[in-house]
């Protein structure tokens, strides 16, 4: 296996903010998407965890279930000590959690690779103290995608600059909200926490009524042994065509005088 390749096809896509960022990071009043949600959709509101963006990929290796484990931009981890990278803690906190993956998923299913998202936060992270007083590490599985056979192989045959065009253009392909859902239930995982959904007619659009909306999030609904403030809030469609961030920090600084 090509680990560059596979770092690549793996990566989580960056999300936009939901207004546009202007001069000094203060946000504009326009939309990063410009017509904003369609009047149909379905927004899914979820709180965005402030810690470190891990995967783990479960792939199959023969009739067993193997699994790399990475941060946002490199791997860290292979089962079996194969790989050792000793950045953060996010392999040696994950690894318990890749090993009983590898016994819930079933090897002789359609799934050739399937990729976990989580947010690892708490411990040492920046934003700890707004989950735990401890310094205790936990969790939160926000997106996972899968793979079959004949697609992972004809990816991995691409140079690694085309699996990045793949990637950068949204083809990743994601589980729909339901499917995202029974997945982490079927795996027994944790997952950040869904705190609303609105019709997209109702979804907010200027920069005071969306950052009036976002108030309603202000407390961190994923405390460990303290509740300290959100981060903020991630927004999506079910088939998550579309996704946004909505953060605090990015409002408060564009309302400040």
């Amino acid at each position: 296996m090509d680990l560059k390749k596979m770092n690549s096809l793996t990566k989580y896509p960056s999300i936009l903010t939901y207004h546009q960022l202007g001069e000094r990071g203060r946000l504009t009043e326009e939309l990063s998407e410009a017509r904003g949600f369609s009047a149909s959709d379905d927004v899914f509101v979820y709180e965005k965890v402030d810690g470190e963006n891990a995967r783990i990929i479960l792939f199959k290796n023969g009739n067993d279930i193997d699994y790399l484990i990475g941060s946002r931009e490199e791997l860290l981890f292979a089962k079996g000590d194969r790989i050792g990278n000793p950045y953060g803690n996010i392999a040696e906190f994950l690894r318990p959690f890749a090993d009983q993956l590898t016994d819930r998923i079933c090897a002789d299913e359609d799934r050739a690779l399937t990729v976990i998202y989580q947010e690892s936060y708490g411990g040492k992270t920046k934003a700890a103290k707004n989950y735990t007083e401890n310094k205790t590490q936990a969790y939160r599985v926000f997106d996972v995608f899968s793979l079959d056979k004949k697609e992972l192989e004809h990816l991995l045959t691409l140079p690694q600059e085309k699996i990045a065009e793949w990637r950068d253009h949204g083809n990743q392909p994601f589980y729909h909200e339901a499917e995202k859902l029974d997945f982490i239930k079927t795996m027994e995982l944790e997952y950040a926490p869904l705190l609303t959904s609105v019709k997209g007619s109702a979804f907010p659009q200027s920069l005071e009524e969306t950052f009036s909306f976002l108030k309603q999030f202000e407390q961190t609904q994923v405390g460990i042994d303290a509740k300290g403030k959100s981060e903020g809030i991630i927004v999506r469609t079910s088939d998550r065509r579309q996704i946004r961030k909505i953060r605090f920090e990015d409002y408060e600084r564009t309302f400040r005088k």
